[in-house]
């Protein structure tokens, strides 16, 4: 009698494992992330690829050849892939400069000369029509933003401090 009853609470204790070693929270995630495996190392640059540090502070001017500003940073997903850049439009010494995000697809790039580098990048909008877009925000901004609204939500409240009589 004594047997079955362990066997069968071992039983209901083995159903119940998989239950128990689920993350509470219900991710699979794991932290740190596992590390990619890698079988390339590249030993040399492609004549068609570009350099990021040659890409970033690259001058951009519209079609019309006018000045619109700097490639200021890159946004690149998890794949590796550059999805958009970031364009530092205006300002002097970085006051009332504007940072305006678009898709890489819409950057012409052109080499320089010697076609080592990068000459400028050229963009269909004009300048005008990137002060009109929203300001790109960094995930850093807008973490700050939310803290910095939800410190301003919080109002204080009156304490009566007489005692009762």
């Amino acid at each position: 009698m004594f047997t079955r009853h362990s066997a069968a609470a071992a039983l209901a204790l083995c159903a119940f494992i998989p239950a128990l070693m689920q993350d509470s929270i219900g991710s699979t995630a794991f932290w740190p992330p596992p590390v990619r495996a890698t079988a390339a190392y590249p030993i040399r640059q492609d004549a068609t690829q570009w350099l990021g540090s040659n890409l970033v502070g690259a001058p951009v001017v519209s079609a019309s050849n006018q000045n619109i500003g700097k490639v200021a940073n890159l946004v690149i997903n998890e794949d590796g892939a550059i999805e958009a850049a970031v364009i530092a439009v205006g300002g002097v010494f970085g006051i009332g400069r504007k940072d305006v995000a678009v898709t890489y697809k819409s950057l012409n790039i052109v080499r320089t000369q010697a076609g080592d580098g990068i000459d400028h990048v050229t963009l269909a909008a004009e300048k005008g029509d990137l002060r009109r877009v929203a300001e790109f925000k960094t995930l850093r901004q807008q973490r700050n933003d939310k803290t910095a609204r939800r410190r301003d939500d919080v109002t204080p409240t009156a304490v009566n401090l007489t005692p009762p009589l």
